[in-house]
């Protein structure tokens, strides 16, 4: 096992912390052995993934645990679809893992390079009105818990501690492996639209409800929307893709040099927002494309920002998109990055954004050099007033008071934690914030 510690930072620079130790386990005995010594120096323990989350979950100045060796798929089943990998295991490998049995994700985000312990850790979810995040299609986890024993639970073995462990922020134990619910191999069709505004967003619901896949984004100030409609094809379908040249000049030379270019133009120059958000509105739609499910739902990311996203129930979208629209007016916000809505199926775990309620997401980012908090924490308390849950792994404001009111099962979920780890070894006083309202370790 490789250890070492200097200064870490998150994706998008709005974490930075300075761990004592960095370990990076090859075996189950060597994350016993971190949780060990952070037992026996009174020092918390945190899990990094892929550094893609931009609250302060995986922050500590206690270990720092990460999986990054400690990737590969366990097993696979093509009949019933189920399949378990390592924790470490990042979203971009998996297609390439499940490709020789025929299986393939249900749902992914835009964003592949999450760990997929992060991913389910956090609630990282896509889009589709039919489709659950990543939580949502656990049905096992191998935990090493912070008391130093490995167990094995589902729904049907020692069921609250895997309810609260399939969606636990890092806090209920070191997930050395998940199982997750996958299916047949697909492709997909991507068809992507510039439309006026107001007909985008008052027709959301239906189209989501309608497509496999659907969602829009929306350059605050302006009067269009991109949308992005993907329909589920069979995997033997004909493959659809730009010439190499044209897709390289619309995903890296426009939709990620020029952005940057452009975004840093408006960080310097606040008055060229609006033109640029302009600018953009008009050009962001790409070509048809059909593609193999994982190519077609992640993008490349290389301009860096800073985000907050929040959960509605669906029925209140359009009453919550007008709140925001006139609060944007209100303000004069000028910011380059879109509003992106998306819609995610109803599921039951307990700290799920979506938990027991058809939910809207709208996130919100600024531009990585530009002063984020003003503006998301804007977005925030204008959604406030329509219950919205906040996404774990982005940036907000609230604490265990809210929390506990948005989210049914909290007390539940903090009951379970408690008696799993009384000493909080993988506590930090941000989830402490988040959860139990007193000072941790």
């Amino acid at each position: 096992m490789r250890t070492n510690a200097r200064r870490h930072r998150n994706w998008s620079g709005s974490v930075r912390f300075s761990p004592q130790q960095v370990r990076r386990p090859t075996s189950e005995a060597q994350v016993l052995e971190a949780l060990r010594i952070a037992r026996e120096r009174g020092c918390s323990l945190r899990v990094i993934g892929g550094g893609h989350s931009f609250s302060a979950l995986a922050a500590t100045d206690g270990i720092l645990l990460s999986l990054d060796d400690w990737q590969g798929l366990v097993a696979a089943d093509a009949t019933t679809g189920l399949v378990t990998l390592r924790g470490g295991t990042r979203l971009w490998a998996i297609a390439e893992l499940l490709g020789p049995y025929g299986l393939a994700l249900s749902v992914m985000g835009d964003i592949d390079r999450q760990a997929i312990a992060g991913a389910i850790q956090t609630g990282t979810h896509g889009t589709g009105a039919r489709f659950t995040g990543f939580a949502g299609m656990v049905r096992g986890l191998r935990l090493a818990l912070p008391d130093g024993t490995i167990v094995d639970t589902s729904p049907t073995q020692d069921r609250d501690l895997f309810e609260a462990a399939r969606l636990g922020l890092g806090t209920i134990g070191v997930i050395l492996e998940v199982t997750l619910q996958c299916v047949s191999a697909y492709r997909l069709e991507l068809v992507e639209t510039t439309a006026p505004l107001e007909e985008t967003a008052a027709h959301f619901l239906d189209d989501s409800a309608r497509a496999d896949h659907h969602e829009f984004f929306w350059f605050p100030r302006t009067g269009r929307a991109t949308q992005r409609t993907m329909r589920r094809l069979p995997a033997g379908t004909a493959r659809v893709r730009p010439a190499r040249a044209l897709e390289l000049l619309q995903s890296e030379v426009l939709g990620n040099g020029t952005w940057e270019l452009m975004c840093r133009g408006a960080a310097l120059v606040p008055s060229l927002s609006r033109p640029v958000a302009e600018i953009a509105s008009h050009v962001l739609a790409g070509p048809r494309v059909v593609d193999d499910s994982a190519s077609v739902y992640a993008a490349p990311r290389r301009v860096r920002f800073h985000e907050s996203e929040w959960a509605l129930p669906a029925d209140r979208f359009e009453e919550a998109f007008a709140a925001l629209r006139a609060r944007f007016a209100q303000e004069d916000v000028r910011v380059t990055f879109p509003l992106e809505i998306r819609r995610v199926a109803a599921d039951d775990v307990w700290l799920s954004t979506a938990h027991e309620r058809d939910s809207v997401y709208i996130a919100a980012h600024r531009y990585q050099a530009e002063q984020a908090g003003p503006y998301l924490l804007m977005v925030q308390r204008t959604l406030a007033a329509f219950d919205a849950r906040p996404h774990w792994g982005k940036q907000h404001w609230l604490g265990a008071r809210e929390l506990a009111q948005l989210y049914p099962r909290f007390e539940d979920f903090t009951a379970v934690r408690r008696a799993v780890d009384p000493d909080g070894v993988l506590m930090t006083p941000y989830l402490s914030h988040l959860l139990e309202h007193r000072a941790a370790r």
